[in-house]
Order: structure tokens, then C-alpha cells, then sequence
């Protein structure tokens, strides 16, 4: 899911800053109606008439118009004047808007020579500092502005930012509680308010603040996506997706609001409308732009292609893959064709040992990822491709057609299979159970810090006597009370080979969540509060994986009572189902 920024600035975690793109004094305040004074020629207007055009066009958008003004008013004025000045400090504005910050920064620069203790010049120099990475000298430039101008809101906002992206939350906090305090109708300062109360995992405080910023400014489409997430967060999907059909009713073309409403729409069981708003990722989130590949063949749509190639290539994360696996045999006879499945290399064994759960009529070609992913190199010619997240969509998913066919439809090589079988009795020493545990998914994953826990807090687990523990974790050091497994995990196929010798798996939302059920091995899925669409809301199984359990944080972050509950589930698993 997308969190979005002011359209000042960019992702996750930014906050919008408080740039004044025009600097006007009252005596150059743009006015509206018939008190302009008749305009001549350019290279005679007065300065203040001069700044005027240079303001219209510059508030109008014609940026190279009021840049080229600008320049003339900076050329042909006084440094004493104060034309001269406000000239230099829109153009440094106006290059910042460009991006060129650098330039910006030379432009203040030049300003604040001329004026060092103007607040605007300082505030906005200290805004072309953050965007050049300087954070430590950007705040100091912000503080600066307010010590010249204490009733500045923007300098607490920009200040607010700087501290934010520095860890210092608290200090953020302070700051953009007093610019709201200042200028309570800045709609962009409730934003970054509420992006500082997200960043403290205070959701209540960051839904008022993002439901101020929208009311100020109904148009604030950054208000309105972070409202959404934040309302999600809080495990209000209906609200999460009130928020951005709100958005999407001013701004319909909004790639971020339809990439978050489709996940909205996901978690709430609505798949047809789910699969539709999901095409949308690859402009509504940034992450998954930078994997989208430039193939000549087009994009299958779910048309017959009487017996030509079909090339369906992986995206995203493992889970996702594994997960997406199910709909190769339906998508080749819906599409009458050859299949050709780009994947990555780790995942090939063990496809090529399922071809018969797949229900794959042909074997498929198999073919690790482009040498120059999201290149396309190396890749054969094919009539259609299509990525594998947007097969249910093709297929026409439903919740009433999951899970899509039959369960398992993974399996691991015999051989392996054969070796992890001894290995985990030989592990077991005669215990009741042998379980499998994973505790934590990949770290870059972006709501790793919900959705994993530390082994400290699988504590009482290992504690019982009657189950052999196993760590599946990939990573990491030994956990004492665990038998690691890790280093021989050398693919998925060993990892499935050894899941299928193990009685019961419990495992954090990753990819071994998704190979456990796609085996059919009974697993208990340990989730934060709010989780992945794909595991819906308020339900303890799972229609993508009937042999799933789910076991739901009942507030968020307490693993605690998630990992009890597990202890007390375990004493009637071993009674009722264990082989």
C-alpha cells in the first residue's frame, strides 16, 4: 500500500514542506478585479509592475515566462531594491519547483547575502538544503527563520519535516503542533502533522489531523491516500476505501488512490472490482514501477490465442508467486496456448516436481528471471504475456471460486522428500510433534515491522516438552530450543521437502505461509492486527488455503496473546490432528 506525501514532495516517509513559491509584500500583493494600472511595453515597465507579470505567470504555471521575467527584473533593478530581492527569491523558488535545487540554493545564497536575516530567504534556503540531503544545515536554516520571525508556520512545518527525516519524532511533533497553532487553515501542515502522528503509531491523532487537511483542502490528494492508509491501519477497511473514492471524486485519474482502493477493496472479499483497481500498480506504487517490463508482445486479456505462446512472467515477492502458481493450468486452457514462465531460479525445482498437482496438461517452459530484469533479454517471442498477479483478474477470481482448484497443488522432489523425512524423525527424538517456525520475513519488505516479531517473543513456545522445534528461518543465528534448519534450505524445493516432513508450521505472513498451504500442510499464520488483503478480514481460515489457521493480534503489536493462543490451540492439535 501507497502512502503518499504533500505534492510538494515525494514517498513515504516525506511530509509536504512549506515552500513559499511567491514571495508578494503588501506592496506587490497580487490583486484581483479592475485596480491593475494599465500595462506597457516590457523593457519599460516599472519594477513592481514588472513583478507583477513575473507573479501571474509565475502562479499561472508559465514558469518559463516568469523565469524569464525574473531574470529581466534581477538585471535591470538595484540589489537595494526590494524587487531586486523578492525577484531572486521566487526564481530560486521557481528552480526548486524544477528540481534544479542546487541552482536554488545558489539563488538564496545570493539573497541572503543581500538580506541574512529574512525569514522567507532563510526558511526557503533551508528547504533547498533538505532536498540536497544537508538535513543538519537545512534545520538550522529553518530555526534561523524562526528566531527572525517566531509566528512563522512554515519554518515549524519545514522544521517539523527536517526533524522527521532525522528520527526525531517527538521534536517533529512539538514543531508541527505549533505551526498547525499558527496557521490552523494550512492544510499542509495538518498533513505533515498526521504523517508525524502515523510515524508515532498514533492512528486516532493521525486521522484527525488528515481529516483536517481535507476539509481545509478537499482537493489534497495526498491527505486523502494517507487517510486511507492510516484509516486502514486502524483495521477500517470500508473507511480506508470511503477515503479514497472521496479522492478519486475530485482527482478520478489518481494512479495512488486506485492502487490503494484496490487493496481496500481485496481485504473486504469485492475480487472482481479488486482485480480491476489492481492493474493500477504499476503507476500507483513506485516500488512495483521500477519492475514493470517493456515487452513487444501484449498483454493477454483472456482471449483464445489458438495455440500460440503465452509468456507469464513472475512479480513481486515470492509469497505472491507461490500464491499465483494455482492459475497456470486455467490460464493455459482459457487461453489455448504454450506456456513459458519466467520465474526466479529458486522456485524452478520445485515447479518442476508439481507439474502433476498443477494439473499442467504440457510441462511449461521454465526460465529464471532476464539477465537484466526488469529488462527482457534472453526471453523467447510469444503472442501474449501476462504478469502473474494480474491472472485472477484475467480468470475472473472470486471468493466463491477459491481456492481455484485442487489442494495441494505443490510438491516436493521424492528424493528430497525422502532425505527431510529422516532427518525430522531423526530431530523428532521421539516428541509427539515436530513444528516448524518462522519468525521473521524479509526486512526491506515494507510493513516488516508489523508483520514479524522477534524470537523473543516465541518464548513460551520452545518451552513445551512434547514438540520437536525447528527453525525455518532462512537468516539469522541459532534460537535456543530450536533445531535450525536454515543453511540446507538451499531452494524451495528443499524448503517444501522439509515442511512436508513436519507435522504443524507456524510462521509470520512470508513466503512460507504461502508454500505451507499450497503443500496442504496444516500451518498456523501469526498476523498483526490489520493484515495483507489477502488474508480478508474477521475469519480465522483462509479460501486460499483451507489447510490455514489464522491467529489475529487483537490490538496492535500484541504477539503476546497471539502466541498464548497458539500454546492453547497446541494442546488440542495434538490430541485431534497429529498423524
Amino acid at each position: 500500500m501507497v502512502c503518499n506525501q504533500c505534492v510538494t514532495g515525494g514517498r513515504r516517509p516525506g511530509l509536504g514542506n512549506g515552500l513559499a513559491l511567491i514571495r508578494a509584500t503588501d506592496s506587490y500583493h497580487l490583486k484581483y478585479g479592475n485596480h491593475w494600472p494599465q500595462m506597457s511595453a516590457p523593457h519599460t515597465q516599472a519594477p513592481a509592475t514588472l513583478f507583477r507579470t513575473a507573479l501571474i505567470a509565475h502562479r499561472a504555471g508559465d514558469l518559463a515566462t516568469a523565469a524569464a521575467t525574473y531574470q529581466r527584473l534581477i538585471d535591470r533593478t538595484h540589489p537595494d531594491q526590494p524587487e531586486h530581492r523578492d525577484a531572486i527569491s521566487n526564481l530560486a523558488a521557481l528552480h526548486l519547483t524544477r528540481g534544479d535545487a542546487a541552482k536554488a540554493d545558489q539563488l538564496f545564497q545570493v539573497g541572503l547575502a543581500l538580506a541574512p536575516r529574512d525569514a522567507q530567504l532563510l526558511d526557503n534556503r533551508g528547504v533547498a538544503l533538505r532536498a540536497l540531503g544537508h538535513l543538519a544545515e537545512a534545520a538550522e536554516h529553518h530555526r534561523l527563520a524562526i528566531g527572525a520571525s517566531p509566528d512563522r508556520g512554515s519554518a515549524y512545518s519545514n522544521l517539523g519535516i527536517c526533524l522527521t527525516e532525522q528520527g526525531d519524532l517527538q521534536g517533529a511533533l512539538r514543531c508541527l503542533e505549533r505551526a498547525v497553532t499558527l496557521a490552523p487553515d494550512s492544510a499542509d501542515f495538518w498533513h505533515n502533522l498526521g504523517k508525524v502522528h502515523e510515524g508515532l503509531d498514533d492512528l486516532p491523532a493521525a486521522i484527525r489531523a488528515y481529516r483536517q487537511a481535507v476539509t481545509l483542502s478537499p482537493r489534497h490528494q495526498a491527505a486523502w491516500v494517507n487517510l486511507g492508509v492510516v484509516l486502514d491501519l486502524a483495521g477500517d477497511s470500508a473507511g480506508a476505501l470511503a477515503a479514497y473514492d472521496s479522492g478519486l471524486a475530485l482527482t478520478p485519474d489518481d494512479a495512488k488512490l486506485h492502487w490503494n482502493r484496490s487493496q481496500a477493496l481485496l481485504k473486504l472479499g469485492r475480487l472482481t472490482e479488486g482485480w480491476q483497481e489492481y492493474e493500477w500498480r504499476w503507476r500507483g506504487s513506485s516500488r512495483l514501477a521500477t519492475q514493470r517490463r517493456a515487452f513487444t508482445a501484449p498483454l493477454w486479456q483472456g482471449q483464445d490465442l489458438g495455440g500460440g505462446i503465452l509468456l507469464i512472467h513472475s512479480e513481486q515477492g515470492w509469497g505472491d508467486t507461490l500464491q499465483m502458481l494455482r492459475f497456470l493450468a486455467p490460464a493455459a486452457r482459457q487461453a489455448n496456448a504454450r506456456l513459458v514462465l519466467e520465474t526466479r531460479p529458486e522456485l524452478i525445482r520445485l515447479i518442476e516436481a508439481s507439474l502433476a498437482p498443477l494439473e499442467l496438461d504440457r510441462a511449461p517452459t521454465l526460465l529464471p528471471l532476464a539477465p537484466d530484469f526488469p529488462g527482457v533479454s534472453g526471453l523467447p517471442p510469444a503472442d501474449a504475456h501476462l504478469p502473474m498477479m494480474s491472472l485472477p483478474g484475467c480468470l475472473g477470481v472470486t471468493l466463491e471460486t477459491l481456492p481455484g482448484g485442487p489442494i495441494p497443488y505443490l510438491q516436493a522432489p521424492e528424493d528430497s522428500r525422502r532425505r527431510w523425512a529422516g532427518r525430522i524423525m531423526e530431530g523428532r527424538d521421539g516428541k509427539r510433534l515436530a513444528a516448524g517456525v518462522v519468525w521473521q520475513g524479509s526486512p526491506s519488505h515494507w510493513n516488516d515491522r508489523r508483520r514479524s516479531l522477534p524470537p523473543s517473543a516465541l518464548s513460551l513456545l520452545p518451552r513445551r516438552t512434547d514438540v520437536a522445534w525447528h527453525s525455518l528461518q532462512k537468516d539469522g543465528g541459532p534460537v535456543t530450543g530450536l533445531i535450525s534448519l536454515g543453511r540446507d534450505l538451499t531452494d524451495f524445493a528443499e524448503t517444501a521437502a522439509a515442511i512436508s516432513a513436519l507435522d504443524l508450521i507456524i510462521t509470520v505472513d512470508t513466503a512460507v505461509a504461502h508454500l505451507a498451504g499450497a503443500l496442504g500442510r496444516p500451518t498456523w499464520l501469526l498476523l498483526p492486527h490489520v493484515a495483507e488483503w489477502r488474508w480478508l478480514e474477521n475469519r480465522d481460515d483462509s479460501p486460499w488455503y483451507p489447510s490455514v489457521r489464522l491467529f489475529r493480534q487483537p490490538t496492535p503489536g500484541d504477539w503476546a496473546a497471539v502466541v498464548a493462543a497458539v500454546d492453547r490451540a497446541l494442546d488440542s492439535f495434538e490430541t485431534e490432528s497429529a498423524p
